[in-house]
């Protein structure tokens, strides 16, 4: 897939960070890449959709060698980690996939501001200095514009989840268990039997990408949707650092090309309600009262566990990302 190239994707001064310490093109590079979602499935495809723009327009000179996705080639849970490690030069996860390396991250789904603004005020630039700290280089944010719900088995009709047992990644489980559930985690392939045979009675997930088998075990929907789902994009330090100027720039780039495409997910989620419709996933959607409290729910909550684990830095993030 080619994406147009849109002009003045960068400031000078974010041009110049970004591509600090470059030394001269080297030819004909190889950076292996690896997802922390399954090969081919839906929130794999935006960094499938990117390697293969890098392969075309480097023409040779950048080549990222996909190596798939996890849980093929290991936990979604430790890949950044490799990465930082060198095993795995390339990645695309999921903030809330690598709390272990960097606890901060959290912060990206609490994004209430546009890409762009994020680029401007200095958020980016900070997130990239907590990720070298780590031996990461962060690049972008290739997903975004797309809301987690709850999905249920069994209704609910007020924001209150005491008596559910649920299944949670990272990035929902404080808010989850503030509002009284209790919650487990498993990997994506345990989610339709702990719902078929009642281990769980719901779970979190993006509005997209719910895979075919979850509608026959999902009954509910929860609206409105909470945070933000979001793909980054990662490059191990110091294979960033030799990579040529050219080849910074041109990865760089691209990456924020497919940054700035990020609204078509809007479109994602529209057909997503539509779909689950059809496949009978009935909604239970708060209003007045109980949809602010739902939210506040969210934010407070999401906010509260970034700050109690960086005291320092999550303030300064919630400054930067939150309106």
């Amino acid at each position: 897939m080619h994406m147009r190239k849109i002009i003045g994707f960068l400031s000078g001064a974010l041009a110049l960070a970004t591509l600090a310490g470059a030394g001269p093109a080297v030819s004909g590079t190889t950076l292996s890449a690896a997802n922390c979602f399954p090969k081919g499935t839906y929130f794999a495809r935006p960094f499938e959709a990117l390697i293969a723009d890098i392969n075309e327009q480097s023409k040779g000179d950048l080549t990222l060698n996909y190596r798939g996705g996890a849980p093929a080639i290991g936990s979604p849970f430790t890949l950044v980690q490799k990465a930082s490690k060198g095993v795995f030069d390339s990645v695309s996860c999921t903030g809330s996939y690598y709390q272990n390396v960097l606890p901060e991250v959290d912060a990206f789904k609490m994004l209430e501001r546009g890409l762009e603004e994020v680029r401007a005020n200095g958020a980016v630039a900070y997130m990239n200095r907590l990720h070298e700290a780590k031996g990461l280089h962060y690049i972008g944010r290739i997903m975004s514009y797309t809301p987690f719900h709850l999905y249920l088995n069994k209704p609910i009709d007020k924001p209150d989840l005491k008596g559910l047992h649920l299944r949670v990644a990272p990035i929902y489980t404080a808010f989850f268990q503030a509002l009284g559930a209790t919650t487990q985690r498993s990997n994506i392939a345990q989610v339709y039997t702990y719902m078929e045979n009642g281990t769980v009675h719901g779970y979190g997930w993006p509005i997209t990408g719910i895979l075919p088998d979850w509608h026959k075990v999902t009954k509910y929907r929860v609206d409105p949707g909470f945070y933000n789902a979001d793909l980054e994009i990662l490059v191990n330090l110091k294979k960033w650092q030799a990579l040529g100027r050219s080849q910074q720039e041109l990865m760089t780039r691209i990456v924020i090309e497919h940054e700035k495409a990020a609204t078509r997910f809007a479109t994602d989620v529209e057909k997503a309600v539509v779909v689950q419709a059809k496949n009978g996933i009935e909604t239970i959607e708060f209003t007045g009262a109980d949809r602010t409290a739902w939210l506040a729910a969210a934010r407070e909550a999401g906010w509260a566990n970034i700050i109690k684990r960086s005291p320092e830095h999550g303030p300064k993030l919630r400054a930067l990302f939150a309106k």
